[in-house]
């Protein structure tokens, strides 16, 4: 949720790859547009080196489990699944956002749902039984909660100038669960992505070919940001009518140059060491 711009790993090794790229991100560009930050999950945000990555682009300030308990949100010593579960990450969402949004200032905010997570996700109280699989009970609950999550949104009086992008992080990690529903092989697995009310239209309604790489031009695009090229990264807007690399290129040259080892992001990331 953002206002529209006016005008079995070491995941230390991951902080020190955040800590030494000099590059900019999402959360870099709204710092200096004035945009205040934040990002709220259910876990502990050390995990996978995203404390780190947050608090080294854009000022951004993290509610994590820990902050539920220090908070009183939720009591000391409960845990479930990998902290606590979606339907009361949603609530403090709701809490949290009512606050920032009668200010006349811009913000970023930014959430982590978990509840679908493999294997076989999390069974909340609200998780209907009317499917046969527990994982698919689970995927109905998440979407009937981001569901009513976004009607709650449109409702408030802040929506009007906000862009909301719904985005996996990945798709599925449950493999079994995905060869049971496409026993014939025909299920093309994507991350889910979704721009609403968007200060952008698309230049045409073709069908495209992209990737997570070009998230981060469109989400910029949606808030009413203006990218010459239409390329930042290895992403293209969407919007506009320039192809993204796997349109150029497509998908096996693309997989091909990224598989190629690069001495420079070795060096960054010390992931030899």
């Amino acid at each position: 949720v953002g206002k529209k711009i006016k005008s079995g790993t070491s995941f230390s090794r991951y902080a020190t790859l955040y800590k030494s790229f000099c590059f900019s991100i999402v959360e870099d560009i709204l710092s200096e547009e004035g945009y205040n930050q934040y990002f709220m999950i259910g876990s502990d945000a050390t995990f996978g080196g995203r404390r780190t990555y947050f608090e080294s682009h854009g000022k951004t300030e993290i509610f994590d489990y820990t902050t539920a308990v220090e908070e009183g949100k939720i009591p000391e010593g409960y845990w479930v699944w990998w902290g606590y579960e979606d339907q009361k990450l949603f609530e403090n969402a709701k809490e949290k956002l009512s606050e920032i949004g009668t200010k006349d200032e811009p913000f970023n905010f930014t959430m982590l749902t978990v509840d679908t997570h493999f294997e076989d996700g999390y069974v909340c109280e609200q998780c209907p039984t009317e499917y046969d699989t527990q994982y698919s009970n689970v995927m109905a609950c998440s979407s009937r909660q981001v569901g009513e999550f976004l009607k709650w949104i449109q409702q408030q009086d802040f929506y009007e100038n906000t862009t909301i992008v719904i985005s996996g992080d990945h798709p599925t990690m449950d493999s079994d669960y995905c060869a049971e529903i496409d026993q014939e092989g025909n299920y093309d697995r994507r991350v889910f992505t979704a721009y609403i009310n968007a200060a952008a239209y698309a230049q045409d309604q073709q069908e495209r070919t992209y990737s997570t790489f070009d998230n981060f031009p469109t989400t910029l695009a949606a808030l009413g940001v203006q990218i010459d090229g239409d390329r930042l990264g290895l992403g293209t807007n969407l919007f506009s009518g320039t192809k993204t690399l796997l349109e150029e290129f497509g998908n096996s040259k693309v997989n091909a140059e990224l598989k190629k080892k690069s001495e420079f992001i070795e060096k960054l990331s010390a992931m030899d060491k």
